[in-house]
């Protein structure tokens, strides 16, 4: 008998270890475009994307009411929830549409995801906010590309689409197809 159901899958749970610092930033930044590139190719939270989009009333190749239903939709259904008590958790975008809870990583993880996976080009910005610690980043939130122009979109916030928090320290990170690239550290 072929049975036709697709099994259940365990979440998996992977362990690493990061430098401290602004090394430590960028390699948790590597892994969170990486969560994002995954979740683009994930067909369920292309999916959801969709029926979001059709939800809202974003009407076919409407690039800003794409955006806007999205960034709404994160910012009333997922819960901002911190991490363990000095633990840096990262969850897959699947994982965020179950849980529906998580921090600032967590929510770009999310929103990157359903936007590369129906076409928007997406980037990271992380931001630090301590004028005694130059570039120490302590916030990311994701960049959107709408009509030629990156527009910031921070869910965490209750702010609209456009709005970013106000950063003594920024860097851009693009990403790429197999890696992340960080600007230069900027003020």
């Amino acid at each position: 008998m072929i049975n036709f159901c697709p099994r259940y899958i365990e979440p998996r749970i992977i362990i690493r270890r990061v430098p401290r610092g602004t090394r430590g930033t960028l390699v948790t930044a590597r892994l969170i475009a990486q969560l994002v590139r995954e979740g683009a190719k994930d067909f369920y939270v292309r999916q959801k994307a969709i029926e979001i989009f059709r939800a809202y009333g974003a009407r076919p190749k409407d690039r800003f009411g794409e955006v806007c239903a999205l960034f709404d939709w994160v910012r009333r259904n997922i819960r901002y929830t911190r991490d363990i008590f000095q633990v840096e958790l990262l969850h897959t975008a699947r994982r965020m549409l179950e849980l529906k809870a998580g921090d600032c990583d967590d929510m770009t993880i999310l929103l990157g995801a359903m936007l590369m996976s129906t076409g928007h080009p997406v980037r990271l910005a992380l931001v630090g906010f301590r004028p005694d610690k130059p570039h120490v980043y302590s916030h990311i939130y994701p960049e959107v590309n709408v009509r030629g122009r990156w527009m910031p979109i921070d869910a965490t916030v209750d702010q609209p689409i456009g709005w970013a928090p106000p950063a003594l320290w920024k860097r851009i990170c693009e990403i790429e197809r197999e890696d992340l690239k960080c600007s230069s550290k900027t003020r």
